[in-house]
């Protein structure tokens, strides 16, 4: 029999209305469908290790053996020793989130499609929903971001800023990175400097199998590195200007769309007298220094120079002793910090993703309009934090 295309099975098992089961809950194969579906959307289909569960909280069993298992062996004699193995285990608490949005009546009557306009709007906010959970795996931060509250709702202010609570629900893999391997690369542009100070940052037994190791950034940083390469008079620099490029030091490069060239970052920083308190990253830009406790209330954020003094460069802040932030008080400092790399196994990755998948329709008749929600699960880690490598502060030239 042939195979139906991934696509059209989504459509098939999961758009159609008529192929919903009660209450909107899809069936397991339904299901699985749909999660094949926003993993092939995204850059995680191959680069990633993705758990499919039903229970609240998920723990992944790990096995490993110590750094020696082998003993000297003489003649005749027990060696007296056993070996034995490590067992730990990953714990994923998945969140729910949930796509809203509504057709109505007269869009659906008036446009090119007619009733198909339906099934094709929900194939998109589908893939919608697919970006917006690499989003999630890559810049999560349960700190919560500072946003403004117009680009975080589509309206209101335009000054003033709420948290971020959708990218606060999980810590992506840049916030979770920070418990690995930490290089600071100093404004060092990106090359092989760069890619050597992680490899060496990477414990050894990581490294034996290189073409299983990944590099893992932002197009933008990517793009940098074929310009350098793209300089030299090399067979390596033609491949590199004609839109190829090998993998640095024989390791394979993912470019991540959703990781920024710029990666917002957010801190919670406490601030005592007027003593200058470093940052975790430096040459930031884009700052806004808020309460920690701003919520969904729109806030204005402090003034620098008036409540705070920054130091971009550096990478500090401290207060002025005279504005609205008091002493001992702790701020929010969200901000753009330099580019960013990731190297790590190509399956240390670890994305949850619960079966239970609603995908629901009612209907407003006083609005004249059908409105869906899809709701699903998700959950993000790494397996091993060890054999992470994070390059921060990486220059912004060639």
């Amino acid at each position: 029999m042939a195979q139906i295309p991934n696509e059209e099975l989504v459509n098939k098992a999961v758009i159609t209305a008529d192929a919903l089961a009660t209450q909107g809950k899809l069936k397991p194969a339904q299901s699985d469908k749909f999660i094949d579906y926003v993993i092939d959307e995204t850059v995680l289909k191959n680069n990633a290790r993705t758990v499919r569960f039903r229970n609240e909280e998920l723990e992944i069993d790990k096995i490993g053996i110590g750094k020696r298992a082998a003993v000297p062996k003489a003649e005749a004699k027990d060696p007296g020793v056993r070996r034995g193995i490590n067992t730990s285990q990953v714990k994923l608490k998945p969140e729910t989130i949930m796509v809203p949005f509504e057709i109505g009546d007269n869009f659906r009557e008036i446009n090119i499609e007619g009733d198909n306009v339906e099934d094709h709007i929900i194939q998109m906010f589908a893939t919608q929903l697919a970006n917006d959970m690499e989003e999630l795996y890559v810049t999560g931060n349960k700190l919560g971001h500072a946003v403004l509250e117009e680009d975080y709702l589509g309206s209101g202010s335009t000054t003033k800023h709420v948290k971020d609570n959708y990218l606060a629900l999980q810590d992506g893999w840049q916030v979770l990175a920070n418990g690995g391997n930490v290089v600071d690369a100093l404004g060092q542009n990106i090359g092989l400097g760069v890619f050597g100070k992680a490899i060496r940052a990477m414990p050894t037994k990581f490294r034996r199998n290189k073409k299983a190791l990944r590099w893992f950034m932002s197009p933008d940083l990517w793009q940098l590195y074929l310009e350098k390469l793209a300089t030299r008079a090399t067979s390596l620099g033609d491949e590199a200007a004609g839109g190829g490029g090998h993998g640095p030091f024989g390791i394979p490069a993912v470019e991540v769309p959703l990781w920024d060239f710029l990666p917002k970052t957010v801190e919670h920083v406490t601030l005592n007298g007027t003593t200058a308190v470093g940052l975790l990253n430096a040459n930031v830009s884009d700052v806004v220094v808020h309460p920690e406790t701003l919520a969904d209330v729109a806030t204005d954020a402090y003034v620098e120079t008036t409540d705070y003094v920054l130091d971009a460069a550096a990478g500090t802040i401290a207060r002025t002793g005279g504005g609205a932030i008091g002493d001992g008080d702790t701020v929010k400092v969200t901000y753009s910090s330099s580019p960013q790399l990731i190297l790590t196994h190509q399956s240390n990755f670890i994305v949850g993703i619960g079966r239970d998948v609603r995908i629901e329709k009612d209907r407003e008749i006083f609005k004249g309009v059908n409105q869906y929600a899809i709701t699903a699960k998700i959950a993000v880690e790494y397996e091993e934090d060890t054999a992470i490598v994070k390059v921060r502060n990486i220059g912004t030239g060639v």
